[in-house]
């Protein structure tokens, strides 16, 4: 497979977006690619900053590996940015923050939409079945959520999810999935979080954050 089918790059507002095709294709080659792609470039990509797709294709390691060779090729891992944004957008898209840590989202997360946020994701509405919300830090859902939410998506253990109506079927921090069983009381605000390498969900009171080790 040619390595443009492997790798793509795309100028957005915050610097370069790699898009990476993982499906039939071992990790060597997606790095063989790489290397490949950014040598051919010559300096072209010389000081720029990147942003990767979707980090949670790669497991820790990997995506570690990814980074390196980024970094050898003198490219700089993109700043978190906050932003606040609506969802009347394309089915998929990928935003940054502007000048803080979160990326507040004003409308609800349509039925087959797939929002990746660089940073804490804040959504005052609700997210639909079929919906899709991954962060690479925390999220909160101010309303009700029936699709898939997926916190820490670089592989941050401490990052939380708190949800006001939990109507979702699993959800997903780090690596860690969790499963919600049937007849769970899932409001009002529910947090869930990795304790003892498992995720936990309880009722949200504001000393959890103190106890779970989740805060200052």
């Amino acid at each position: 497979m040619e390595n443009k089918n492997i790798i793509t790059i795309k100028g957005v507002e915050d610097g370069l977006l790699f898009i990476f095709n993982t499906e039939d294709i071992t990790f060597n080659e997606i790095c063989n690619a790489l290397e490949n792609k950014l040598n051919a470039s010559g300096d072209f990509f010389f000081n720029a900053d990147y942003i990767i797709d979707d980090p949670s294709i790669f497991d820790n390691k990997e995506l570690t590996n990814i980074e390196q060779i980024l970094e050898n090729h003198f490219l700089h891992k993109g700043q978190l940015t906050t932003r606040k944004i609506d969802t009347e957008e394309p089915s998929e898209a990928v935003y940054h923050p502007n000048g803080g840590d979160s990326v507040l989202i004003t409308q609800s997360v349509r039925s087959g939409q797939k929002v990746h946020i660089y940073g804490n994701a804040i959504v005052m509405g609700d997210i639909n079945s079929g919906g899709e919300v991954i962060a690479t830090g925390n999220i909160v859902v101010m309303g009700s959520c029936r699709g898939l939410l997926h916190a820490g998506a670089e592989g941050n253990k401490d990052s939380f999810i708190i949800i006001y109506h939990m109507a979702l079927q699993q959800l997903r921090i780090a690596d860690t999935v969790a499963t919600i069983p049937p007849g769970m009381d899932t409001q009002p605000l529910k947090l869930a979080c990795i304790r003892d390498n498992e995720i936990i969900i309880t009722d949200y009171t504001p000393n959890q954050f103190r106890a779970l080790h989740l805060s200052d």
